[in-house]
């Protein structure tokens, strides 16, 4: 790899480009792992925030994936060849403004600049939008890490928690936009009704990787199921009910480092909520396996929700 010093494009793009080069050219195939961040840091003599910060887009993107204490890998590459075919299609949409704008008797370097201002606009805006996201748990909303665009203001707010006060639901009359899962859509829009605000269901889905571990244990003892509320554990459960999976589990919901080194020992294999990884972690005993059990929105509910938040006028924040 390569980067430009003087094309004025920022680093981490650059790296970007060049990453997805690599795996749609084959020189990167799915699952192999990456040089760590301070290793292609030094290579290329950037900075590893440059680098981070190319990974954890790309991540977002569906392009990589990162497991603690492992590394960062590349992920599907069907999904990838994916993209690049969207890229394709936004390229062409690109062509036909230009021909147009040309048409109008503006010149190429005119419509690149409109393109930068208007884009430079929009960026500005978004740095300014807030959009709540409510569940009915604390670890999905915890977990939200979702790439709205440059600057844009995620908001966890617990359901139960607008449900019995009125003062935290008028804090959310400073929103922007409301999102929540498609199972609380009904719910939520009754509850904000009278406030005239844009409000999205997601479809929120647990990763495939992690249905597929867990449809490759051959364990013959129950799961530990490790999580802060009930309502993730149904959640969880559902979700794998749903693949066609029904394993028994051993629900341990806050427990203590106490309870975790009585009830570990008995299962096959530990399932944990987000941010519990090292509270399991610290009392798991030798060789057993543990998956963080994460829900993510799926590509056309982040789409969708991108491109509605576009769709905020100014005079309406």
């Amino acid at each position: 790899m390569d980067l430009d010093r003087k094309s004025g494009v920022p680093y981490y793009i650059q790296l970007k480009e060049q990453i997805r080069r690599h795996i749609t050219q084959g020189v990167w195939a799915a699952g192999m792992k990456l040089p760590t961040e301070r290793e292609l840091a030094a290579s290329l003599s950037v900075s590893r925030n440059t680098v981070s910060q190319a990974y954890k887009e790309l991540e977002s993107e569906g392009v990589l994936s990162s497991a603690q204490g492992k590394g960062t890998f590349v992920a599907d590459t069907l999904l990838i060849m994916q993209q690049e075919g969207r890229k394709e299609k936004v390229l062409r949409i690109i062509d036909v403004a230009m021909e147009e704008a040309v048409g109008l008797g503006f010149s190429i370097d005119d419509f690149v600049s409109f393109v930068h201002v208007r884009g430079m606009e929009k960026k500005h805006f978004l740095s300014r939008v807030k959009v709540a996201f409510i569940e009915c748990n604390p670890e999905q909303l915890n977990d939200a890490r979702w790439n709205l665009g440059p600057g844009v203001s995620l908001l966890p707010f617990l359901l139960s928690e607008l449900q019995d006060s009125p003062m935290v639901q008028k804090r959310l009359a400073s929103m922007d936009m409301l999102v929540t899962g498609v199972a609380h859509l009904s719910e939520v829009k009754k509850l904000f009704e009278k406030f005239n605000l844009p409000i999205l269901g997601v479809s929120l889905q647990p990763k495939l990787e992690t249905i597929v571990r867990i449809a490759k244990l051959t364990v013959g003892r129950d799961l530990a199921l490790v999580c802060e509320s009930s309502l993730f554990a149904e959640k969880v459960i559902n979700a794998l009910n749903q693949a066609g999976l029904h394993p028994a589990f051993r629900t341990l919901i806050q427990p203590d480092d106490i309870k975790l080194r009585e009830s570990l020992p008995a299962c096959g294999a530990v399932i944990f909520a987000p941010k519990l990884r090292l509270r399991v972690e610290k009392v798991l005993p030798d060789n057993m396996e543990c998956i963080e059990f994460r829900f993510e929105p799926d590509t056309g509910s982040l789409n969708l929700l991108r491109g509605a938040l576009l769709e905020i006028k100014e005079g309406k924040r």
